[in-house]
C-alpha cells in the first residue's frame, strides 16, 4: 500500500509548487498526489507544454518523492453530447501527460447531475465504454469515487458502476470523509467496505461530521440544508475529532488485507486548515503505518499509551 499526501491541502496558500513538494517530503511521505487548481487542474482541458509537465516530474523527483496518483476530472457524464465527447478527449490528453510523468494511476469523481441520475449514469458509462479499453491497453488505472452532490452519492450505486466493468483498469475509491453521504447518515462502514472489497483500490483519509445530526453544520437559510439542496461535509485532518468510526474502518480493511496489497493507495486529504496540514499529516501517516501496515516505528510512549488518536 502506498501512503500519499494530496496537495489540495495547500490551495490558496501562496506556496510555490517546489515549496509544496518539499513540504510533503519533509513530512516523511514517500508518495505524493498532485492536485492543484493549475496542475493538473480540474474540469478544464489540460493545456500544459511538455516542458511544464517534465518540470513537475523532475521537481517531485528531486524531493525524493514518487507520484501515487494524479487527481483530476472531466465531465464525461455531461448531458450534452458534444461536451461529453470533449471530456473524453480531455482524459486521453491526461493519459498522455501521465505517461510523460511515469504515472499509471488517476483518481476522479463521478460528477454532478442529481437532477437526472439515470441520464448522467448512462452518459458516464458510455464514456467509460471508450476509456476503459484505452486504460487497459496502456496499463493504467482510474479510481472512481462518489462525491456529495454527484449524480450517485451512495456507496453501493457508485461501486456498482465500477463492478460492472470488472477491469483492472478501473478501481473503486472509498472516500472516508464521504462516509455519511454514502449511507444517508448510517455510517455502516463494515458493510460498505466489504461490499466494495473486490475492486477497492484506494481510500481517502480525513475525518468529517455526520451531516444528519442536528447542528453539526449550520447553513442559512436552513431550509436549503433540511431539504437536501445544499450538501455539507468536511475533510478534517485531525482524524478522531469528527464522527467517523476509524477503529471499525481500520479493522475491516485489515480483515481483507487492504494494506498488504501493493497496488492499493491511502491518500491523506485534509482541507480548510493548511496551517495544520503537516502536523496532522505526520500523525495520520503514523496511524496508517501502524493500523494498515503493522508498523510502530516513530511512535512515542505517550502515543502508544493513549491510542491511535493521541495528539
Amino acid at each position: 500500500m502506498k501512503i500519499t499526501f494530496d496537495t489540495s491541502a495547500f490551495w490558496s496558500t501562496g506556496m510555490t509548487y517546489q515549496e509544496i513538494y518539499h513540504t510533503v517530503a519533509e513530512a516523511g511521505y514517500k508518495y505524493i498526489s498532485p492536485y492543484n487548481q493549475d496542475f493538473p487542474g480540474f474540469w478544464t482541458r489540460p493545456k500544459y507544454t511538455k516542458d511544464e509537465v517534465l518540470w513537475h516530474k523532475k521537481a517531485i523527483e528531486r524531493e525524493g518523492l514518487q507520484i501515487a496518483s494524479l487527481t483530476t476530472g472531466f465531465r464525461i457524464q455531461h448531458e450534452d453530447e458534444f461536451m461529453r465527447q470533449y471530456a473524453v478527449d480531455c482524459w486521453k490528453k491526461m493519459f498522455d501527460i501521465g505517461e510523460m510523468m511515469g504515472v499509471t494511476v488517476f483518481n476522479t469523481e463521478l460528477g454532478c447531475g442529481r437532477d437526472n441520475p439515470e441520464l448522467h449514469e448512462a452518459k458516464l458509462m458510455k464514456s467509460l465504454d471508450e476509456l476503459v479499453p484505452i486504460l487497459e491497453k496502456r496499463g493504467m488505472r482510474l479510481d472512481i469515487q462518489a462525491h456529495p452532490d454527484d449524480f450517485r452519492e451512495h456507496n453501493d450505486d457508485a461501486y456498482d458502476i465500477v463492478r460492472y466493468y470488472d477491469s483492472p483498469a478501473l478501481g473503486y475509491l472509498y472516500s472516508i470523509p464521504h462516509t455519511f453521504h454514502y449511507s444517508d447518515g448510517k455510517g455502516d462502514v463494515e458493510r460498505m467496505l466489504k461490499y466494495d472489497r473486490r475492486h477497492l483500490k484506494h481510500i481517502i483519509v480525513a475525518d468529517t461530521y455526520n451531516y444528519t445530526k442536528l447542528f453539526r453544520y449550520n447553513i442559512n437559510p436552513s431550509g436549503y440544508y433540511e431539504n437536501g439542496t445544499v450538501r455539507c461535509h468536511a475533510h478534517i485532518g485531525e482524524i478522531g475529532s469528527g464522527d467517523v468510526p476509524f477503529d471499525r474502518i481500520f479493522k475491516t480493511l485489515r480483515s481483507f488485507g487492504f494494506g498488504a496489497e501493493e497496488d492499493t493507495i491511502a491518500t491523506f486529504n485534509p482541507l480548510g486548515f493548511p496551517e495544520r496540514a503537516i502536523p496532522d499529516g505526520i500523525h495520520t501517516r503514523r496511524i496508517l503505518e501502524k493500523e494498515l501496515l503493522g508498523r510502530r516505528d516513530g511512535y512515542t510512549e505517550q502515543e502508544e499509551d493513549y491510542g491511535m488518536y493521541a495528539r
